[in-house]
């Protein structure tokens, strides 16, 4: 079956006036799979960036899906995109200010005579707003990898 590994999660807060998200993955296939995909079989990846609920806030939410992409062979696969400071600062209120953040990857047959579905989640990065002196009403993120 094929293997989604070395799931990343980059958030990159400085270089632009909105952060820039990259989330990569590895994928390797079985010959089979190499084979279907030569015969047209079609296979996608689907990366999503996922807020962290776990304990007393319910479950996880969805914050951002990147395009699919359609798999021709095994490899490292990234997907990379610029969202909003919102986006990312989900959480709010006096006792837990700060979101957990991880980015899932499905791998799936689009087929039915070969149905698959594999997935695999990055590491947790926990985000924390912060506010500068200079623009209070903007505040900005730290993420810090856990």
């Amino acid at each position: 079956m094929a293997t989604l590994y070395n799931p990343t999660l980059s958030i990159d807060l400085f270089t632009n006036s909105e952060p820039n998200v990259s989330v990569t993955v590895d994928l390797k296939l079985t010959s089979f799979e190499t084979f279907l995909i030569e015969n047209e079989v079609g296979f996608q990846l689907r990366a999503k960036l996922v807020r962290d609920n776990a304990g007393f806030n319910g479950e996880d939410n969805d914050l951002f899906l990147f395009p699919t992409k359609n798999i021709t062979n095994a490899g490292t696969y990234t997907f990379q995109s610029t969202v909003s400071y919102s986006t990312l600062n989900q959480d709010s209120g006096s006792f837990n200010s700060s979101d957990e953040i991880f980015a899932n990857f499905s791998l799936i047959s689009t087929e039915q005579i070969f149905p698959l579905n594999v997935s695999v989640s990055s590491p947790t990065i926990e985000v924390w707003p912060l506010s500068f002196p200079k623009e209070p009403e903007k505040a900005r993120l730290l993420a810090i990898k856990n």
